[in-house]
């Protein structure tokens, strides 16, 4: 099978979890045989400049030229909506189906602008008119099926996935053992609310914050050059972390935090976890399906700073409970969220269906 990935967003140089979860997915289904093709927009020059030996085939596609055959693919698989009319156009001319995973509900996310509402009639639109859907969590397929019945026919809930955890002794990491807060720096992802809990608790013996990422929203500049220049003997904003940094982070972390007021899924808390690192997350979509039962986490039922900073301060002040998150988090990973297994459940369920063999490919007639 050859499969045609478009997405906007691709590791190295990725500004979202979505750059990460599609990489892992391509590699997974390029390990099963899978012949993958990556597009990603020609301004997004370290995603195609450096590729994996054996990994997905990564090109740049710009509005004038596509580089490859679209007519010897069997489907294509959108991840971005600005690329949205490249995958119908394809299908139009092609005869081939179109699989969309929505990694986040637009209006649910982001900030009522004319431009927000015009962007979620589009993915409206694509969700109403590809061959299948996918939702990363329960919470979302809800959602979306309640706006939308005819969906459930062509839907399903297939979450991201990470690499096997690696081999990890799970123990307590010497002290200060900082709290970590990794991703976007934006008002969904509850930044204001880290924000908070910093102010509230800096100066407390033996505590420290790291704030990982960027690609921030005006309240989440606001806050990360607050903490900078306020706070800085207590917390250090770093920048963009590449896989190897971050995951470095996550193994020496005391606690991560995921204050998100909204959260599709919640990468980051798979990332934290895989690492053997205690997870602190809103009971909020995707989080409350990840950090359940024996899961490598703990869900906290508020917004409130202080509801946030007592939890930290139980939680800190308990190491028998840290090391029971530390040892059940890699393990919650591998048997939940494990990318090989559900690549091969997307091949299973969605792929093949949607391409029964043998499969005749329309000739390819070029695109302009």
């Amino acid at each position: 099978m050859r499969a045609l990935v478009l997405t906007s967003d691709y590791v190295p140089g990725n500004w979202s979890g979505i750059g990460t979860a599609v990489a892992c997915q391509a590699a997974a289904l390029a390990q099963l045989g899978v012949d993958i093709e990556v597009m990603v927009p020609g301004s997004h020059r370290a995603a195609f400049a450096t590729q994996a030996p054996g990994g997905p085939v990564v090109r740049p596609v710009t509005p004038h030229r596509c580089p490859v055959r679209p007519g010897e693919f069997d489907l294509v698989h959108l991840h971005s909506l600005p690329l949205s009319g490249l995958a119908f156009e394809i299908r139009r001319r092609f005869g081939l189906p179109v699989v969309y995973t929505v990694h986040s509900l637009l209006d649910a996310e982001l900030p009522d602008t004319a431009g927000l509402r015009q962007w979620a009639r589009v993915q409206a639109t694509v969700m109403s008119s590809s061959d299948a859907v996918i939702f990363l969590s329960a919470a979302e397929y809800e959602v979306a099926v309640g706006r939308d019945r005819g969906l459930a026919s062509r839907s399903r809930v297939l979450p991201n996935g990470v690499p096997s955890p690696p081999c990890l002794q799970p123990s307590e990491p010497a002290p200060p053992s900082p709290i970590v807060f990794a991703g976007r720096f934006a008002r969904s992802k509850g930044i204001d609310l880290v924000g908070a809990i910093v102010r509230r608790m800096a100066g407390e013996p033996r505590l420290r914050f790291i704030l990982a990422g960027g690609h921030s929203d005006d309240m989440g500049a606001a806050v990360a050059g607050d903490l900078t220049a306020r706070h800085w003997a207590y917390c250090r904003v770093l920048g963009w972390l590449d896989r190897d940094r971050l995951d470095a982070v996550f193994a020496g972390a005391g606690l991560v935090l995921m204050p998100s007021r909204y959260e599709p899924f919640g990468m980051v808390a798979v990332e934290a976890m895989r690492m053997g690192a205690p997870v602190l997350a809103s009971d909020v979509g995707g989080l409350s399906e990840i950090v359940s039962g024996q899961s490598g986490g703990r869900l906290v039922r508020s917004f409130d700073a202080g509801d946030w900073c007592e939890a930290i301060r139980e939680l800190m002040g308990s190491p028998a409970a840290l090391t029971a998150l530390r040892c059940r988090g890699p393990a919650h990973v591998a048997g939940h969220y494990d990318s090989a297994s559900l690549a091969a459940s997307l091949l299973d369920t969605v792929f093949h269906p949607l391409v029964p063999g043998p499969f005749r490919r329309k000739r390819d007639e070029g695109m302009p």
